[in-house]
């Protein structure tokens, strides 16, 4: 396969992935979120979607678990290594820390999620000297009650109350409760 047709073929797919996404996401008319990814017309986007997906872009919707088998992840034209996780069972756990609220479209959760982070554990953390050993990010994203497109991300930054850095204030306690987990070393 020629490169151009290969990268066409990619970016044709991350489109249909961030389509994918912002069905199950957003309650947004399928119409426009075919009109968003550049597809002239609600047909069209439904026979490029079922050729990706297997299924309607209202099928899709309507699933009850979120089928992942298709997604494309974004082209990296440099080294990249997505952590592996190590499942792992917690008991209830003690932690302390602020919860940070943002309003925000699929789009920039999507692109600028890094970022969020980053900020987000800066105003818990400062400016730190040391890292404590654990740190937990926990992430919640739920449809906006106001706008149609966008969602409400919580973002609680937390960690165990013995390795709260002296300098910062500890926040809140959280339970975060006991189960499954998936543990990301980086």
């Amino acid at each position: 396969m020629a490169p151009a047709t290969y990268v066409q073929r990619c970016h044709w797919a991350r489109r249909l992935t961030k389509a994918a996404m912002a069905l199950c996401m957003t309650g947004r008319p399928i119409l426009d979120i075919a009109l968003q990814y550049r597809f002239d017309s609600e047909q069209t986007f439904t026979r490029a979607f079922k050729k990706q997906f297997a299924q309607t872009p209202a099928s899709y919707r309507r699933a009850e678990e979120w089928n992942t088998y298709c997604i494309r992840l974004p082209l990296r034209l440099y080294e990249f290594t997505l952590p592996q996780p190590e499942f792992v069972t917690l008991p209830d756990t003690q932690l302390v820390g602020v919860t940070q609220n943002c309003n925000c479209s699929l789009e920039q959760i999507c692109n600028f999620r890094t970022e969020m982070r980053v900020h987000f554990w800066r105003q818990y953390l400062g400016e730190a000297k040391c890292i404590p050993p654990l740190l937990y990010g926990l992430h919640h994203a739920r449809p906006s009650k106001d706008k149609e497109d966008e969602h409400d991300v919580l973002y609680t930054t937390a960690v165990e109350p013995e390795h709260v850095p002296e300098w910062v204030h500890p926040g809140e306690p959280i339970t975060l409760p006991g189960g499954e987990y998936a543990l990301f070393v980086i």
